[in-house]
């Protein structure tokens, strides 16, 4: 691809360990919960964020549901599927990653329905590194505990080496942030399509009356957009100046996750309980309303499945 009239080409110097999109993962293990947050908190999350850079439409972002979508996932392998870039080996990953449902407004309707990533943890540099520098997922490293594809899904936890509490004295460690637990069992149903996963999922979520604040017209886009099927992120990349004061660049960048083929699927009925400590480096409470302490999980279900990671393109961008 020929260097932007604006931009030079990136440079990719020896020991550059940044990879060329997309990505396929195969044998990706997603355990999922729905957690109720705020409203009010998460739409002022993106302000702060997607909001923060206009673009010549005058669209903006807005919270669909108080609920937001956690996940962790246990990728077996990834690699790039870029000539130069596929030979080069591959890797496992694992993301536990708090999902927000949000709408592109334009001229006081919904334009567009996205799935925003807006915290994840990962356990390795390489991931890390690529996700942060190409499309701009908020990434930190951490610690974790997930059942394996098969065994009992009981316990689940995310450890962060981080300042609890914030205080001149304090020293990072590792500190529990987040943990969800079986405390009681259920028949699950199991599907055998993606698509039956989603209208399973939404006959359930129904029953939750504030659940999903859209009309038809948005329910119906984020309907369709599984039958492809494939969910649309966006995300808020941003790089600070050599200060920590100005952002050299901001932008709103989306990328298509194309599921490929679905393994395995199925809704538990099992109860979880999900329980978020406090941890100064991440009040998950002031970004997502998401109240410390437990609460009951809504939806938990399990899906085995192959998909690509498509590269990020800017819907807006300042720089």
């Amino acid at each position: 691809m020929p260097a932007s009239p604006t931009r030079p080409l990136f440079s990719r110097f020896p020991g550059n360990v940044i990879a060329k999109p997309p990505c396929r993962m195969t044998n990706a293990n997603m355990y999922g919960f729905f957690v109720k947050g705020e409203t009010a908190t998460i739409q002022a999350y993106l302000d702060e964020t997607l909001n923060s850079v206009s673009d010549d439409s005058g669209s903006h972002y807005e919270c669909l549901s108080p609920y937001v979508l956690l996940t962790f996932t246990d990728i077996q392998n990834i690699a790039s599927l870029a000539p130069g870039f596929a030979e080069q080996g591959s890797m496992q990953e694992t993301d536990i990653i708090i999902w927000l449902p949000v709408a592109k407004m334009l001229k006081g309707k919904v334009d567009h329905v996205y799935w925003y990533p807006a915290f994840i943890c990962v356990n390795n540099v390489y991931a890390l590194i690529n996700g942060i520098n190409t499309w701009g997922y908020n990434k930190y490293l951490c610690d974790y505990t997930m059942p394996d594809i098969g065994a009992e899904p009981d316990n689940f936890s995310i450890t962060v080496d981080a300042f609890q509490p914030f205080t001149a004295e304090t020293k990072m460690a590792k500190h529990l942030l987040m943990e969800v637990k079986k405390v009681s069992d259920g028949s699950g149903n199991k599907v055998t399509e993606f698509v039956e996963l989603v209208k399973e999922a939404f006959t359930l979520l129904s029953s939750e009356k504030s659940f999903f604040n859209m009309d038809i017209h948005a329910l119906k886009q984020l309907l369709d957009g599984f039958k492809n099927p494939q969910m649309d992120q966006i995300l808020f990349k941003q790089f600070p100046d050599g200060e920590g004061v100005n952002a050299v660049y901001q932008g709103v960048m989306h990328s298509p996750s194309l599921i490929k083929k679905v393994h395995s699927a199925q809704l538990y009925g099992h109860e979880y309980d999900v329980t978020l400590h406090q941890v100064d480096t991440f009040r998950l409470d002031k970004a997502f309303g998401i109240p410390l302490g437990t609460q009951r999980a809504l939806l938990p279900f399990n899906v085995l499945m192959d998909f690509d990671q498509e590269a990020a393109f800017a819907l807006a961008e300042t720089n």
